[in-house]
């Protein structure tokens, strides 16, 4: 994908309602610059792939294909050119988030079920009180960033970076007398925000609550966007309590050996994992 590619992608993706732009595709262009792809059918462009690459893990993101040209091979040819990219790489294990008409067609292509995720959305988030944290700055990051590959399984560190440290955005951590045991950050926009990474040691659901509490006080106003793991009823319990509703469902699967995950976990984005 080139950048004279990007609005090419990004009315195609919003065909499918996914409310892109093309500066989505400039950030991944950015944090893995051949990892964006375009299919041609002769000199016509009729889907588009992207994924990214973290060490021994990588993420396969958009997927979408014309709809005159579907169930003709044309997304096997997408996700077989973005898998293969990966293993150039030295990826060892793939990951996605299917939507469940897709579950069959990953599946065919050696993807293996792991749990399901659950898209939460906000509309126009209310005022809501919250102990104080700290927030993260670059002398925290290192650890951040250890924290988080220990439970994503890969390095992380790009993608981090320009979400916790970006001006604008916000992130919180919290530590006891042992160390780190977890943090949060949001990517926020003008009138919307995601949540996301969370990433908090697997006992602490005291702590997640508080994570996501503090840096929904910086979100107040905006439509909010949280991708959470169905098994944690506590998160769930809590974000339902604060008006979050549940739009659709995603499953997580795994191409290559299942990475260790010991923590709960809030998506990035569907895109990068």
């Amino acid at each position: 994908m080139r950048a004279s590619d990007h609005a090419f992608a990004t009315q195609l993706a919003n065909t499918m309602n996914w409310n892109m732009a093309p500066e989505d595709f400039q950030f991944m262009a950015s944090l893995e610059p051949k990892g964006c792809f375009v299919l041609f059918d002769g000199s016509k462009r009729v889907g588009i792939a992207t994924c990214i690459s973290y060490g021994k893990i990588g993420w396969f993101g958009n997927l979408i294909v014309e709809e005159d040209c579907r169930h003709r091979g044309a997304g096997s040819i997408l996700v077989t050119q973005a898998v293969d990219y990966l293993h150039d790489k030295g990826v060892k294990t793939v990951g996605l988030y299917a939507y469940p008409h897709l579950s069959q067609f990953y599946s065919s292509l050696g993807f293996k079920f792991d749990e399901d995720f659950s898209f939460l959305y906000k509309e126009e988030f209310g005022s809501i009180t919250a102990e104080a944290l700290p927030t993260v700055g670059k002398q925290q990051f290192s650890t951040i960033n250890k924290l988080d590959g220990q439970c994503f399984g890969g390095d992380r560190k790009r993608l981090l970076e320009s979400i916790v440290l970006e001006e604008g955005n916000a992130s919180f951590y919290f530590s006891d007398s042992d160390g780190l045991v977890g943090y949060v950050a949001a990517t926020i926009y003008e009138t919307m925000a995601w949540i996301g990474p969370l990433v908090c040691q697997a006992t602490r659901n005291d702590v997640a609550n508080l994570l996501i509490n503090a840096v929904l006080t910086k979100v107040v106003g905006k439509s909010v966007y949280v991708v959470a793991p169905k098994k944690e009823v506590s998160l769930f319990k809590s974000l339902a309590s604060l008006g979050f509703k549940e739009e659709f469902f995603v499953s997580r699967m795994f191409l290559g050996e299942k990475p260790a995950k010991n923590c709960i976990y809030l998506a990035e984005s569907l895109e990068r994992g």
